[in-house]
């Protein structure tokens, strides 16, 4: 879901956090918030009770080797798709958790680096948006590198990259 700055029908209807509680402290926290909304027929929701995972934003980047129209995904252990009895190592775009007094910008630099053993040169940022907006609150900021070259689809540092062709992926191409 893509944040958006444009006006939209539900900027007129009110939604408030009543209290809010911090049930877990770990990788992540969990927060319960009691909430009141209105509703689009005229009405109010609540008090609710929601809970919503609360983290650091991420920087992600789609990594596009314009010589050979490839797009080069890593491979990683991601602990969720585990638990929900999925294939635990998962293909993926490059992403990090944005430390504390840096920006999108800089983090998605180091993960490029951290990820695939590239050095970025040109960025474009492409978009920002939630990741699952019922239940987190976490901002994903998208880039597009487009200097990536064949040398970047090896190993490095506990993920394996893989160049997949662009349509295999969809018809979006980052220049």
């Amino acid at each position: 879901m893509f944040i958006h700055n444009t006006p939209m029908p539900s900027d007129a209807l009110k939604a408030n956090i009543l209290e809010t509680t911090t049930a877990y402290t770990g990788f992540f926290e969990l927060r319960r918030l009691t909430v009141v909304h209105d509703l689009f027929n005229g009405g109010t929701a609540g008090p609710l009770v929601r809970e919503v995972l609360h983290r650091s934003d991420v920087a992600a980047a789609l990594l596009y080797d314009p010589a050979t129209d490839k797009v080069v995904l890593v491979e990683q252990y991601r602990a969720g798709a585990h638990v929900a009895a999925a294939a635990p190592w998962l293909i993926d775009i490059v992403a990090g958790r944005i430390e504390a007094g840096q920006t999108p910008l800089d983090t998605i630099t180091r993960e490029i680096f951290e990820e695939s053993g590239l050095v970025p040169t040109s960025i474009q940022q492409i978009g920002t948006y939630l990741t699952a907006p019922h239940m987190s609150s976490e901002i994903v900021h998208l880039f597009c590198y487009g200097g990536c070259r064949k040398s970047c689809w090896t190993s490095w540092r506990g993920a394996r990259g893989r160049g997949y062709s662009s349509s295999r992926i969809g018809p979006h191409r980052c220049t």
